[in-house]
């Protein structure tokens, strides 16, 4: 007897658990819809929602394939929402979390341009393309970091001009 309450423990647990997956899956398949509906900027609010819906579903599904996947959605909305400590905190989980996923190494490309011309910290933008070129020396981006250190701190014209020469 005990053995099939456990049993059935176990069952509405998973089907709960599946329930609710499925439940943030619409949610954010919804939010979608509303958010990239138009090519107008997303809504504060909506963008927040988003974001919320991405790092809850990685935080209840960290084996699902499609968490680094919502993370990363994360970065791009956060981006793009005028929130860059936001961002960073999502790009450092996804670079602990998931540090052989896909896309990982533009996550902290990401993180350089964010120092580099949101804040314009130099200093914090040339560390962390110095860590992207230390953790991937060959990876699809090194060459934009290695250009970006060299031209950090300069204007827009002082970089033509050296171009010219």
């Amino acid at each position: 007897m005990n053995k099939i309450k456990s049993l059935s423990v176990v069952a509405v647990a998973m089907l709960l658990f599946g329930c609710a997956n499925e439940n943030l899956s619409d949610k954010i398949a919804k939010l979608e819809k509303q958010a990239f509906s138009t090519e107008a900027a997303i809504d504060p609010e909506l963008a927040g929602q988003l974001i919320d819906a991405y790092c809850d579903f990685a935080t209840q599904n960290p084996e699902n394939q499609q968490a680094p996947d919502y993370l990363f959605k994360a970065i791009d909305v956060s981006m793009n929402s005028d929130n860059p400590t936001r961002t960073f905190s999502i790009i450092d989980r996804l670079m602990i979390e998931y540090p052989g996923y896909e896309k990982t190494h533009m996550a902290l490309f990401i993180k350089g341009f964010i120092y580099e011309t949101r804040y314009n910290n130099i200093e914090q933008a040339r560390a962390t393309y110095e860590k992207y070129l230390e953790l991937y020396p060959d990876g699809e981006l090194a060459d934009g970091c290695r250009a970006s250190i060299e031209n950090l701190g300069l204007t827009p014209d002082e970089i033509v001009k050296k171009f010219d020469k």
